[in-house]
């Protein structure tokens, strides 16, 4: 979370001492919050950066064994919530599925690529879930960031830019991590998608700081 020029990291385990809020939904700007000490109201946050997609119940080791699943539950529920409401710039902002970016299912974005007119790398669905697969020998591999809606990497072909910018706006998402696979003869297909920002790559960190700096929504 950024505010007030400083910024703070929030988890389940730093919950009890970290985040502390009194929220209203009546007036929920001026609900009174106090995040990594500093005291705030929720208008006073300028930016949100959610680095995971769902709470776990061991994260909740302070709670009795009992009850982490219902807390793990509740706690993901009033997040949802309280990051949706906030009215700020949000990286990758929370859905009914995910506290980061849509959740969305392998197909369901695998339809959107399509819809859009870029190939897409084969996947197989087992019991719902995607299987992972090797890709064949010979390809080439590029990873492309989007952040704000531009593309963080410098060497990138003109047409991996394109594909990814052009799913950045589809998806009305800030911030993407996508992979592309070619054969070398152009043919670029996307191969995976992420909402979860790489936070451990420098120049993902500068360029979201960057985007966060500029002006507010």
């Amino acid at each position: 979370m950024f505010g007030d020029g400083a910024a703070s990291l929030v988890t389940a385990s730093t919950l009890p001492t970290n985040f502390k809020a009194a929220v209203s939904v009546e007036n929920f700007s001026s609900s009174p919050l106090v995040v990594g000490g500093i005291g705030l109201t929720a208008v006073g946050i300028t930016g949100i950066v959610s680095t995971i997609t769902h709470f776990l119940p061991q994260e909740f080791y302070f709670i009795e064994p009992g009850d982490r699943e219902y807390v793990c539950s509740e706690a993901g529920a009033f997040f949802v919530y309280f990051l949706s409401a906030l009215q700020c710039k949000k990286l990758n902002p929370p859905s009914s599925k995910s506290l980061c970016g849509p959740g969305m299912h392998r197909l369901e974005w695998m339809k959107t690529a399509h819809a859009l007119g870029i190939p897409v790398w084969r996947g197989h669905i087992r019991n719902g879930v995607p299987v992972t697969e090797e890709s064949p020998a010979g390809l080439q591999a590029f990873r492309s960031t989007i952040v704000g809606g531009a593309t963080v990497e410098d060497r990138l072909p003109s047409r991996v830019r394109e594909y990814a910018a052009g799913l950045s706006r589809a998806l009305r998402m800030p911030y993407l991590g996508l992979g592309f696979v070619s054969s070398g003869e152009d043919d670029y297909v996307r191969s995976d998608l992420t909402f979860v920002p790489d936070l451990a790559v420098t120049a993902n960190r500068a360029a979201i700081v960057a985007y966060m700096k500029e002006s507010q929504p």
